[in-house]
């Protein structure tokens, strides 16, 4: 076997490897099943409602770093259906789960950036246009305690952490340096402390509004049955 036909081996073994997870319960069964729901934009047969991944938005957004300002309008976030599930352990009956998760690429667009700054203490920077990005090898990890609140489900605890290999920003109407000073920004913010919490709180209050509705134990046994 030539070293060419090794690596193409090697590749599908592991590409297969991320996907065959054997679920352990019910639970673990129907949460695949749902991701794999959310993948191929098929919530519609969902008994409750779940968003597509194929149609992800993300509110506006504003970001101050080292005295630069930057706002973001509503952005559209395209393949996160080409995620893959490395790793999955869920429970029933204490409501908790563990997941890791691969996403080759992300495409990120917003219709409309304002970034706001000075160059150097000397140049100032006062620019708009279209922000676009692409975010490679996303690795994403979460920690997630569901729990009750009235005749709801809620989650109580979410630790959310994730690694970024390569980010790629382009500013439609920003010059090279100052597209540069963008990467770097961009870069810094989205591996910070500070956004990882901004994400942890915006995925714990949207969670929060697909699982109201429902008990802990009819959730359960939702998941269980899809």
């Amino acid at each position: 076997m030539n070293n060419y036909i090794q690596v193409i081996v090697l590749l599908v073994l592991v590409s297969v490897a991320i996907e065959c997870i054997t679920p352990t319960n019910k639970f673990e069964d129907g949460l695949l099943r749902l991701i794999e729901k959310c993948r191929n934009d098929d919530v519609q047969s969902l008994p409750f409602e779940f968003p597509s991944l194929k149609r992800l938005r993300i509110p506006p957004m504003m970001f101050n770093y080292h005295g630069y300002r930057m706002s973001v309008s509503e952005t559209k976030v395209k393949g996160l259906e080409d995620l893959s599930v490395q790793k999955l352990s869920a429970s029933p009956v204490n409501m908790t789960m563990a997941m890791e998760i691969f996403v080759p690429t992300l495409a990120i667009r917003a219709d409309r950036y304002h970034l706001q700054g000075t160059i150097m203490y000397i140049f100032s920077i006062d620019d708009k246009g279209v922000f676009k990005s692409n975010v490679n090898r996303l690795r994403a990890r979460a920690n997630i305690k569901f729990g009750a609140k009235e005749n709801d489900t809620v989650v109580t605890h979410l630790k959310l952490d994730y690694s970024v290999n390569d980010i790629k920003i382009q500013l439609g109407g920003s010059s090279d340096t100052v597209n540069g000073i963008a990467n770097n920004m961009i870069s810094d913010l989205i591996n910070s402390s500070e956004t990882k919490n901004r994400l942890q709180l915006l995925i714990k209050q949207q969670a929060n509004r697909y699982l109201r509705g429902h008990t802990p134990q009819e959730f359960v046994e939702i998941v269980s049955r899809i």
